[in-house]
């Protein structure tokens, strides 16, 4: 059907439009919005996560927040800042479990690995030796453990100064074999990518940059 004159077609699109108030018919399909959930979240609910859900970390005292998945990873929130982390370095909190055992053992703390020194300018820049034998606590720790160790030692300083942006690290882990230097910095790439930046420093040295 064609029409040359506009007000024609504006006399039957009326007509063809519906009544004001009229329902649509029975068997006119209505529009509704579906949410999907990802994999991986749906991942995170079989393991008994969710978002907004309280977690400690494995390698310290520190509790932080789910806020995201992904692909073989967690999000999470400590004082402000999102970095990620794998299943295997947090375990989820039930808040009435954490209130039965401080009431039934007053005083108990969790044993962590102390800061190496105390920066009283949060910015000033922080050398952090990861020889075995100059991190606190370390005596007695098998030397199949060593690496395990001086990872969470790593996690734990870098952490905690992960509120203090442009805050520059230094941590050594010697030349040897590369092993340390290699899984500190898949490390970096894998996990903090989003909180910090490094460079290769000196032999023996990687230089980390809180961002």
């Amino acid at each position: 059907m064609k029409f040359t004159d506009l007000k024609e077609l504006k006399v039957i699109k009326k007509d063809l439009a519906p009544e004001s108030g009229q329902k649509p018919a029975a068997n006119q399909p209505r529009s509704r919005t579906v949410m999907v959930k990802s994999k991986e979240e749906e991942h995170a609910r079989n393991e008994g996560l969710v978002k907004g859900q309280r977690v400690r970390m494995m390698d310290s005292s520190d509790t932080a927040t789910i806020v995201g998945f992904g692909k073989g990873f967690y999000e999470l929130e400590l004082e402000g800042m999102v970095f990620r982390a794998v299943r295997s370095e947090f375990i989820p909190i039930n808040p009435d479990e954490e209130r039965k055992l401080r009431a039934a053992i007053p005083g108990k703390r969790e044993k962590v690995i102390e800061e190496p020194l105390h920066v009283e300018d949060p910015t000033a820049e922080l050398t952090v030796d990861l020889h075995i034998e100059r991190i606190p606590g370390s005596e007695g720790v098998p030397e199949w453990a060593a690496l395990d160790y001086q990872m969470n030692y790593f996690r734990q300083v870098l952490r905690k100064n992960l509120k203090h942006k442009g805050k520059r690290i230094v941590f050594i882990h010697g030349v040897g074999d590369g092993v340390l230097a290699a899984a500190l910095r898949k490390e970096l790439d894998e996990v903090f990518a989003l909180s910090c930046s490094y460079t290769y420093g000196p032999m023996g040295a990687t230089n980390v940059t809180i961002r």
